[in-house]
């Protein structure tokens, strides 16, 4: 199945789960449901109407795990937190599917259950779709900005440049078909190996595109099809087409960056004032509690005498750094007491 097949497989697995949630909502609901009976007496063409909608949500949902399950035999060796939560919705899908399907073929006394497993399923389902479908529509160019002629100029401009396998004239390669057979072979023979976000984790330029996809040639591939010279043209071409896209998100994430580490430095200054005394009056109990709350649940007592004794100032700069690079949950307080804490229990030698 093409990615294009399957974004669109997507959207419409999105659309049915909520048309299904809506008309059961309402066929289920207090005006037809008869609680001595525990059943709904909904009007029989509604009733045909969810139960086809029911059918092609279920259609859908084998087609893409029939795709997508040998894809996780085949993946890397540990699965990205993404694909890890996108697995589990989709499994939790599968069970409520089967739950619901045999309350209504063979135990009709929980029907009373079916618009909580219903709304179950329509959670899971909007939990793969956020995970997935925004994703597949921008690497699919929704905006056109891939096709904008600047950009077709640039990316035939700069492989023109490279000693392309196989000498592909450029404008055959900057063309709608092209950038979705890159797409296609980036998607089926890269990803197996390496998810896609440690392959567009950083923009190059068109030599480091091709130098790059020119050495997987020379790798083994231990799970999947195999990168092949005819691929790398494609491929390269692909990469360098949505290379601004990937400066413009690198942007933005350095921006969030910078904000956290003012933010760490806010932290910090806020703990410490001017004159060099700690903010709040140092208390030792307090300031040890802190300290086991909030630092040595992650890090051993060897990676702080590894670091040496210090004055309050560096533990305070280290308690900085751990706010902006591991995102640590540290208050202006329990930074002045435990900063304090540190630099009595290992100081400045």
């Amino acid at each position: 199945m093409t990615t294009t097949i399957s974004m669109w497989l997507g959207i419409a697995f999105l659309g049915l789960a909520l048309v299904a949630m809506l008309l059961q909502a309402w066929l289920w609901g207090p005006q037809y449901w008869d609680a001595e009976k525990k059943k709904s007496l909904a009007p029989r063409l509604w009733v045909n109407v969810h139960r086809a909608v029911g059918f092609a949500y279920v259609a859908i949902y084998v087609v893409m795990m029939w795709n997508m399950v040998p894809r996780l035999w085949q993946y890397q060796f540990e699965l990205p937190a993404r694909t890890i939560m996108h697995a589990v919705a989709a499994i939790s899908i599968g069970v409520l599917l089967l739950t619901k399907i045999g309350i209504i073929r063979f135990f009709r006394h929980f029907e009373e259950a079916t618009p909580k497993i219903g709304f179950g399923i329509m959670l899971c389902t909007v939990i793969l779709a956020v995970l997935s479908v925004p994703y597949a529509l921008r690497a699919h160019d929704i905006s056109g900005k891939t096709l904008d002629p600047q950009n077709i100029e640039r990316v035939e401009r700069i492989l023109a440049s490279l000693d392309l396998q196989g000498k592909p004239e450029p404008k055959s390669l900057v063309t709608r078909e092209a950038f979705s057979h890159g797409r296609e072979i980036l998607v089926k023979k890269c990803t197996p190996c390496h998810d896609m976000r440690t392959v567009l984790v950083r923009p190059r330029t068109g030599n480091g595109w091709h130098s790059v996809t020119t050495r997987m040639l020379d790798k083994p591939s231990i799970v999947g099809e195999a990168l092949e010279e005819r691929d790398v043209p494609f491929v390269t071409a692909y990469l360098v087409a949505i290379t601004p896209d990937l400066q413009k998100s690198m942007k933005q994430r350095k921006e969030t960056e910078r904000k956290r580490a003012a933010m760490s430095r806010n932290i910090v200054k806020r703990a410490v004032d001017d004159s060099g005394a700690v903010a709040a009056p140092y208390d030792a109990n307090a300031a040890k509690e802190a300290f086991d709350a909030r630092c040595s649940e992650c890090h051993g007592i060897e990676e702080v005498e590894e670091y040496g004794g210090g004055t309050r100032e560096d533990w305070s700069e280290v308690i900085s750094r751990m706010v902006r690079e591991e995102e640590a949950e540290v208050s202006s307080e329990d930074a002045a007491q435990i900063s304090q804490y540190l630099a009595n229990l290992y100081p400045k030698k």
